[in-house]
C-alpha cells in the first residue's frame, strides 16, 4: 500500500499528536534510614521553604484525589528533597525488559523457551548546585548501604536499614495528563558516574546514578495531575484554596476536574 501522508497525519492527530521524550517527571522517594544521613542546616532549610510548601500542596491536593501512593516504599520523608531531584533530573529513561531463554527440541528443529524475565539498570541524570547535595545525597546512600570503615552490607529490607525505595518514572503529554508511567519496585543507586573536571569546560556539572531495581510496575491507567496543574497555574494560593475546598468535592467531580484538566 502506498504511504499516505494525510492518513498519516490524520491517525497521528487522531491520537492527540506525538509523546515528547523530554515531557516527563521522575519521583525519587527519599527512604527513612537514608534520611538519617541527610543533615540540612539552618541556612538550607530556610532555602527549602517555599518548596516543601509546594510540595505539601501537592499532597494535599493528591491525597484529596486519591492519587497518593499507598505503598510505604513509595512515599518520601524528605519532600523538598525529592521535589528539588524531581526539578533537576534532566535525563532519565523508560526501561526495558528481556526474556532470557533456552534451547530446547523435541523433535526437528531447535526452538526458543522463555524462563526468566530480566530487567535493565536504569540511569538517572541530575543539574548539579553550588551547595553539591545531589552528590552528598547519593556518596551517603551507598555509604549507608555499606559503610566503609566496616564494610558490613545493610539488610535491605530491616526494619530500621531499608533503603530501598519506588522510583516512579512518569511521562506525560503536551499538558500535565499522565499517560505512561513504570514503577521501579525497591530501587537502589548502585553506581555514580566519574565527573570530569576541566579549565576548558565551563558548563554545568551533571551527576549520573545508575539504580538497580528488582522488576517495575507499569502504570497504564491514564490520569492528570491535578496538583502540578494548579500549582503551575494558579500559584500556591490556588492550590491552597483548592485543598480546602477539596475536602468537599466527592469523588465524582474528581472525574469532572480529570476531564477539564
Amino acid at each position: 500500500m502506498p504511504l499516505s501522508l494525510q492518513l498519516f497525519l490524520s491517525n497521528i492527530k487522531a491520537k492527540d499528536g506525538l509523546a515528547r521524550p523530554s515531557r516527563f517527571e521522575v519521583v525519587l522517594p527519599i527512604p527513612a534510614y537514608i534520611n538519617k544521613y541527610v543533615s540540612n542546616s539552618i541556612f538550607e532549610t530556610i532555602l527549602n521553604l517555599p518548596n516543601a510548601a509546594v510540595a505539601d500542596i501537592s499532597n494535599a491536593v493528591n491525597n484529596i484525589l486519591g492519587n497518593s501512593p499507598k505503598d510505604e516504599q513509595s512515599k518520601t520523608t524528605n519532600a523538598s528533597m525529592s521535589r528539588y531531584l524531581a526539578f533537576q533530573c534532566v535525563a532519565s529513561e523508560l526501561p526495558g525488559k528481556n526474556l532470557l531463554t533456552a534451547d530446547a527440541k523435541v523433535y526437528g528443529p531447535t526452538f526458543k523457551v522463555p524462563y526468566q524475565t530480566q530487567y535493565t539498570e536504569t540511569t538517572l541524570t541530575f543539574l548539579c548546585t553550588n551547595d553539591f547535595y545531589e552528590r552528598k545525597l547519593f556518596d551517603r546512600w551507598i555509604e549507608a548501604i555499606m559503610p566503609q570503615d566496616t564494610n558490613n552490607l545493610r539488610f535491605p529490607k530491616g526494619e530500621s536499614s531499608r533503603y530501598m525505595t519506588n522510583i516512579k518514572i512518569v511521562q506525560y503529554d503536551e499538558f500535565v495528563g499522565q499517560i505512561f508511567a513504570v514503577e521501579l519496585m525497591d530501587a537502589y543507586p548502585v553506581g555514580i558516574a566519574n565527573q570530569p573536571l576541566s579549565w576548558q569546560d565551563d558548563n554545568f556539572h551533571r551527576l549520573s546514578v545508575n539504580f538497580a531495581y528488582q522488576k517495575y510496575r507499569v502504570v497504564y491507567d491514564s490520569q492528570y495531575d491535578v496538583a502540578t496543574a494548579i500549582t503551575e497555574y494558579f500559584g500556591a494560593k490556588g492550590a491552597t484554596l483548592f485543598n480546602n475546598a477539596g475536602q468537599n468535592i466527592s469523588n465524582g467531580a474528581a472525574g469532572i476536574l480529570n476531564k477539564i484538566f
